[in-house]
């Protein structure tokens, strides 16, 4: 899970106060207040039904984003792999943990 602070004003305590955005992936798990702490969450069933929906588009597009990463740097690209190839599994892996463990 990835975390961004932004400044929102809250629906509960009405201030304009920092708010952590909590991602799985790149779909909006939730948010925290971080005056009054309240926290929004997405029901688990439609993060879900988005996440399977996200993930289906991202492999979809694979290939052709590595392909493109591959025209624009080739050097970098083909270093980069091997680091790459490891980390997507366990990318992937904590993403579903976070949905499966709400």
């Amino acid at each position: 899970m990835t975390s961004q602070f932004v400044t929102l004003t809250c629906s509960v305590c009405g201030l304009e106060a920092e708010h952590e955005l909590r991602y799985t992936g790149r779909l909006l798990h939730s948010t925290v207040c971080q005056a009054c702490g309240h926290i929004v969450r997405h029901e688990q069933r439609d993060l879900q039904s988005a996440y399977l929906r996200d993930l289906e588009h991202r492999l979809v597009s694979k290939p052709t984003r590595l392909a493109r990463a591959a025209v624009r740097d080739p050097v970098g690209f083909v270093r980069g792999l091997p680091r790459a190839l490891l980390r997507q599994p366990l990318k992937l892996a904590a993403d579903l943990w976070t949905l499966v463990r709400r």
